[in-house]
């Protein structure tokens, strides 16, 4: 029970996409929106520090790829779009790791996880640069401090934070008491999922303007979404509003195309490409022995 609540709370698994390579960057000039950011009782450092408390679970749980060249693919393009944010925005460390499942999420200001499956996933730079766009953007609203800010406040009715070692008592308190009370866990659900429903658009559309600001392919964002969530490419209709039988995934894909059409005609014209270099990785990392053995 501990580990599937801890990953649920602490591990904001987000599975959205966008990509490329350098194209039309001299043509499609746009720089990022303004991100907003809620309420929360960490300072930066403590941040870090709840950031670093979920990394030692996340290792812990998953097995992380040693390999160093694909570490460095992942953090190239990191780099790259990571260069359309802020300047007092910290370093973000990539790191590839086997799960289950196609995954990608942030612990803290200062790591993505991607699992193997969601490289597999993946078509070109086009896409990976509009997954990591997308997590950078949960980064940038601070959206895991926020939401256990609010998981400490509403089950422990916490408004403050200290060093390391409280951070991780009130963390294992709040666990416990979820563990125990099915009420509770109902609660820190509904947190969870009201915060994400509000990050995810916002997330969305910071991929699509980091993407693009990168020399990337936006419309790749789009594509990648469409096919994941099987929406097909349908965005609902007033009908299906009418009768309230539009889904989730298929509102947020009408807010993605939305938000696409909002780009310069430059940016929106950038074709995602494949290239040698994209695939010879993605077969290494999926041929890599240890990954599939594991």
């Amino acid at each position: 029970m501990r580990v599937s609540i801890l990953s649920a709370i602490s591990l904001f698994t987000f599975c959205v996409f966008v990509g490329g390579t350098v194209r039309g960057q001299e043509s499609c000039s746009v720089t990022l929106p303004p991100i907003p950011a809620a309420a929360q009782i960490f300072s930066i450092q403590q941040e870090r520090t709840l950031g670093d408390i979920e990394a030692a679970w996340v290792e812990t749980h998953y097995h992380v790829a040693q390999n160093g060249k694909f570490a460095a693919h992942l953090n190239a393009i990191a780099g790259r779009i990571l260069s359309q944010f802020p300047r007092e925005q910290a370093q973000v460390h990539v790191i590839l790791i086997d799960a289950s499942a196609a995954e990608a999420f942030s612990a803290g200001p200062e790591r993505i996880y991607i699992s193997g499956k969601m490289v597999a996933s993946l078509k070109s730079d086009d896409e990976l640069a509009g997954l990591l766009g997308h997590e950078l953007g949960h980064i940038m609203m601070h959206q895991n401090a926020v939401v256990m800010s609010q998981l400490f406040r509403e089950i422990l009715g916490v408004s403050a934070v200290g060093d390391r070692k409280d951070i991780s008592e009130k963390l294992r308190r709040m666990l416990d008491s979820i563990d125990r009370d099915k009420k509770l866990l109902r609660k820190a659900a509904n947190i969870i999922e009201r915060q994400e429903g509000i990050n995810q658009n916002e997330a969305d559309r910071v991929a699509l303007y980091a993407a693009a600001a990168s020399g990337f392919s936006p419309q790749a964002y789009a594509e990648l979404f469409d096919r994941s969530a099987e929406t097909n490419g349908n965005r609902g209709s007033v009908l299906n509003d009418f009768f309230g039988t539009t889904t989730s995934n298929l509102l947020r894909f009408r807010r993605i195309k939305k938000a696409l059409k909002q780009l310069p005609q430059p940016c929106r014209e950038i074709v995602p490409a494949t290239s040698a270099e994209f695939h010879a990785w993605q077969a290494a990392v999926m041929s890599d022995t240890d990954l599939a053995r594991r």
